[in-house]
């Protein structure tokens, strides 16, 4: 199961920033496994790989101290990772030609998350690793994945 975080110590270049950070499992259910999968379509910078919002992105909504976050991708970028998009029918409410990925939820600090960045930080970790432990190892780069690309219209 996915795992939502809201936390500081993060962002190595601006470590007193919250940033918003997902936990996904590499072997985990279908959209776990193709989530932890964007790092291969992102483009590598900076100490992470970077989603494109023409490719994917995170859509965040939170009600009260309840954060959800939902992962988008368009079907193009989901067959270049090798996910089938059929396996995800339904689609983001931001961009309906999107299929969303994953979904996950958790109680935050709304006071924290109103200072974080609108980016989201997806991290592969297997079942059982504290977020700590998953920062501290040498393989810690995150999918940044931007918000949903603005309406043009």
């Amino acid at each position: 199961m996915a795992r939502l975080y809201v936390r500081n110590g993060i962002n190595p270049d601006d470590p007193d920033a919250p940033v918003v950070a997902l936990l996904v499992d590499p072997d985990g259910p279908p959209g776990e496994r193709a989530v932890a999968k964007l790092s291969w379509y992102g483009h590598e910078g900076d100490g992470a790989f970077f989603l494109l919002p023409t490719d994917g992105w995170a859509e965040h909504a939170l009600d009260g101290d309840r954060l959800t976050v939902a992962v988008a991708a368009y079907p193009f970028t989901l067959e270049q990772i090798g996910a089938d998009p059929a396996a995800f029918p339904e689609r983001s409410p931001a961009v309906p030609e999107a299929a969303l990925v994953l979904r996950a939820s958790a109680a935050v600090d709304p006071g924290l998350y109103a200072r974080a960045d609108a980016a989201t930080a997806v991290f592969n970790a297997r079942p059982g690793l504290a977020l700590e432990q998953v920062l501290a190892g040498e393989d810690a780069w995150p999918v940044v994945l931007a918000p949903p690309p603005a309406d043009e219209g």
